[in-house]
């Protein structure tokens, strides 16, 4: 599996599974452009992908400004090649709290950038991947979105939302060539997995239950799962409209998938 002469948006590249995603597909031959908020991360991760023989471009932008992301995917067009594949992984976990004690603005700034984000780049990419009959979209989704959660009303609804929004747009996109998809991926060790598990149990009682499942070793390699997004948007994948889980069976999927790179 090869994604030579593809164009890759990956928001939330910066770090995390985000950058993992963004050096698997450039490792697989994809021309991957990186969008984050945080410059000096971007720079980091290009830097690697470069040092790997990738070929990368960072691009400082906040997801939930319509005009920001419009020139993100407008100068990727300009620059690089028109975006043939979307990873909508930009994301913010907090606020963990009670909605009673939340602030409001902290609140609706979270549903602004895990949903606002999503609807925003998709929309930005999308009338350039219908005329040309081709598109792989991967939203990074939670199991969160169908678990409910004291203390993560904000990250519950978002996600959940995220989800109605892919299985809504499949719909739309049947029969164009064009696909879209989420990814639940489980509890992966990243920066927003560790503020999770450094919240009180008064704002978010499920709390111990991710700190054991570090203890145990039940975390997931951010590289494992960025596999998967690998697969999801390679031509091999039709997964449109679909909530995709791991499992054995996806997980051998990938892995022959991948071996039979050249």
């Amino acid at each position: 599996m090869r994604l030579d002469g593809q164009t890759a948006i990956v928001t939330g590249g910066g770090r995390g599974l985000g950058r993992a995603i963004a050096e698997t597909l450039a490792s697989l031959g994809a021309h991957v452009v990186i969008a984050s908020r945080n410059a000096p991360e971007l720079d980091e991760v290009v830097l690697r992908i470069k040092r790997a023989r990738g070929r990368a471009l960072a691009y400082a932008a906040d997801v939930s400004d319509e005009r920001q992301v419009q020139d993100l995917v407008i100068n990727t067009e300009r620059w690089v090649g028109p975006a043939t594949i979307l990873v909508n992984n930009a994301g913010i976990i907090e606020p963990i709290t009670p909605l009673a004690r939340s602030d409001a603005t902290t609140w609706l700034r979270h549903i602004a950038i895990n949903l606002g984000g999503v609807y925003l780049t998709t929309r930005a990419v999308l009338p350039g991947m219908l005329e040309r009959g081709y598109g792989r979209i991967v939203n990074i989704s939670s199991h969160a979105a169908e678990r409910p959660s004291a203390g993560w009303t904000a990250y519950t609804a978002g996600k959940a939302a995220v989800e109605q929004l892919t299985r809504s747009l499949g719909v739309e996109l049947e029969r164009t060539g064009v696909t879209v998809c989420a990814l639940r991926p489980g509890k992966v060790e990243t920066a927003l997995q560790e503020r999770v598990r450094r919240s009180s149990a008064e704002d978010f009682p499920r709390v111990e239950e991710y700190r054991e499942a570090k203890r145990a070793g039940q975390v997931a390699d951010p590289k494992d799962r960025a596999r998967i997004v690998a697969y999801l948007v390679s031509d091999g994948a039709q997964r449109n409209g679909q909530i995709v889980e791991p499992d054995e069976v996806l997980e051998r999927v990938v892995a022959e998938a991948l071996d039979a790179s050249p």
